[in-house]
């Protein structure tokens, strides 16, 4: 899988979780629980305005109140939480404040402040109206790379591709892992605060049970990806996460066959994609040894995701037919 590709010195996937509401304990395969929690509304959020560029706007009334709210939801659902990150946003900082003064954590590490957790950038939309057409072209892009067309460019910033938003918010997502495997205690629980179309595009490109059927049903309820203090919960290990709830909807952990045939063809060509893009990346840098490095992996993660396709779906094939070949 190009997941297992990007980070291959990770754990394996703990025992999957049959609810939000279950326990969550510390596995010994080294899997973390990430809660993912969109900001509160915000003074543009309020106004139906892009704002992407931090520190972007503070949060109104309403916003402070869904802060708190959310805090005592977080507080209520895990006993342990190893640590509290956020975006540059001043947004998601704020409504971090709550969960993180009641839990004695306040002010944020510095190096809790990810910037790997800023929203997908708009670029020339920046300012423009949600329901506007320019709204509209914003999330073309962001839509293609779930779909597994990565080199599709973020139409108003076009230095932004879905190469380098994974990577630019899977780094966040590996900082925020190596803190917690790294520290001491059991806990395995960590809260991001980011925005709605990072954490809804980003989630989607990663998990291993993608269900597009929440999505479709957050859109159609909220005209959005994820309310404002909405919850994207997520368990596993870079490169092996499986999605837990989707704004308190419990997701199933087997996804089916069809999602399954869908993410190892998107894997497949993904792993060309990520390596191509790489290589190029090198190249403009004109180092030697940066281009070899990048051959030597490119060509490891195309020859890996050639290799794996097969046998993934012949696996789940049978699988679905109660392994009766």
């Amino acid at each position: 899988m190009r997941n297992r590709l990007r980070f291959v010195t990770v754990g394996l996937l703990s025992t999957a979780m049959m609810s939000i509401g279950s326990a969550l304990a510390w596995a010994d395969d080294g899997s973390i629980v990430l809660d993912l929690v969109r900001h509160g509304e915000s003074v543009d959020n309020a106004k139906g305005i892009i704002d992407t560029v931090p520190p972007g706007t503070q949060l109104d009334a309403t916003g402070d109140g869904q802060a708190t709210a959310v805090a005592t939801a977080i507080q209520n659902e895990y006993t342990n939480i190893a640590g509290i990150f956020s975006s540059d946003e001043i947004r998601s900082q704020e409504t971090a404040t709550p969960l993180a003064q009641e839990l004695n954590m306040y002010p944020l590490d510095p190096s809790h402040i990810l910037s790997g957790l800023n929203e997908i950038p708009a670029g020339s939309f920046e300012g423009d109206s949600t329901t506007s057409l320019e709204g509209i072209l914003y999330l073309l892009g962001p839509l293609s790379w779930v779909f597994g067309d990565v080199l599709m460019p973020d139409i108003g910033d076009p230095s932004v591709n879905g190469v380098t938003f994974d990577e630019s918010f899977g780094g966040a997502v590996q900082t925020i892992y190596g803190d917690t495997v790294g520290g001491a205690g059991t806990s395995v629980n960590d809260v991001a605060f980011s925005s709605e179309g990072a954490i809804a595009v980003w989630t989607m490109m990663n998990v291993n049970n993608p269900d597009f059927s929440v999505l479709l049903q957050e859109i159609e309820q909220t005209d959005g990806f994820l309310p404002n203090a909405g919850q994207v919960v997520i368990e596993g290990s870079p490169g092996d996460w499986t999605l837990v709830s989707y704004d308190g909807t419990a997701v199933p952990q087997d996804p089916g066959l069809g999602t399954d045939l869908f993410v190892d063809f998107r894997n497949l060509i993904e792993a060309p994609q990520f390596a191509g893009y790489d290589i190029y990346e090198a190249l403009l840098g004109g180092n030697s040894a940066t281009i070899d490095a990048a051959l030597q992996t490119g060509i490891t993660q195309v020859d890996t995701a050639l290799s794996q396709f097969p046998v993934e779906v012949f696996d789940q094939i049978v699988g679905a037919l109660g392994g009766s070949i």
